[in-house]
């Protein structure tokens, strides 16, 4: 009987399902993340809301996340945007000089510096993160917009041909990096975004930005509808490369 009841008392001492101590991730959500993180809505309306915000929206988390990538991050956060959610406050335009006359030629962006301090965010178990990330995926605002969206996987591109659409045909290096220091600052990393995103989203959001987030600074690309289901094609595929292991 006392091996029978040790058992018992093991298994429940060492349960995944215990170690949140009672929260469910509801409660996670609400008592550790809310202060940071608009759970409720709406998108800020105005470009004095968008200022003050200073981590990402997660009201619409069920239609933008894929729960295995959240599940992996919540326990391990890194930074997706290099100068950070509002880069307006690290980012700097610098005039390149020519090398021949010394003078001003073209801005290009660079960081103030060591601006952005280490990522604060809290770092789950992966009890937590498992119940927290059940609960992100009940967030679903804005589920008008990926209503009928769908990725057509016909449309497949080699990287060197997804790398011409999104540098040379529509610009998106400008602002996300499509590998380690390879891209703009001011977007998040896009060589994460196949794994992180859901393919229903990033139709979505590419097509049209600003019905998500009204006052964000991504423009509608006027994608056409071939190349945007290519482009979300490519960045699953790039999301597969080992980018870290050159990244250290």
């Amino acid at each position: 009987m006392k091996r029978v009841l040790f058992s018992i008392l093991l298994a429940v001492a060492i349960s995944p399902a215990l170690v949140s101590a009672g929260e469910d991730g509801t409660e996670i959500l609400n008592q550790r993340c809310a202060e940071c993180h608009n759970l409720t809505g709406p998108a800020p309306q105005t470009i004095r809301d968008l200022w003050k915000r200073d981590a990402p929206d997660l009201f619409y988390a069920g239609n933008k996340f894929r729960r295995e990538w959240l599940v992996s991050w919540l326990q391990k956060p890194e930074r997706l945007r290099p100068a950070g959610v509002n880069y307006l406050r690290t980012i700097n335009s610098t005039p390149k000089k020519h090398q021949d006359t010394k003078k001003d030629a073209k801005q290009f962006d660079v960081l103030w510096g060591a601006v952005l301090k280490p990522l604060r965010h809290d770092i789950l178990t992966g009890a937590e993160a498992e119940v927290v990330a059940d609960a992100l995926m009940q967030l679903k605002a804005n589920e008008e917009q990926v209503a009928g969206m769908m990725l057509d996987t016909s449309k497949t591109v080699t990287l060197e041909q997804g790398e011409v659409l999104i540098d040379k045909v529509y610009g998106c290096q400008s602002c996300h990096q499509i590998e380690p220091g390879f891209g703009g600052y001011t977007g998040p990393e896009l060589y994460t975004a196949g794994s992180r995103l859901q393919p229903e989203f990033m139709l979505s959001y590419i097509k049209r930005p600003r019905n998500w987030d009204p006052k964000i600074w991504m423009p509608n690309g006027n994608v056409k509808p071939e190349d945007l289901q290519k482009i979300v094609n490519y960045l699953i595929l790039l999301a597969k490369e080992d980018y870290h292991a050159t990244s250290d």
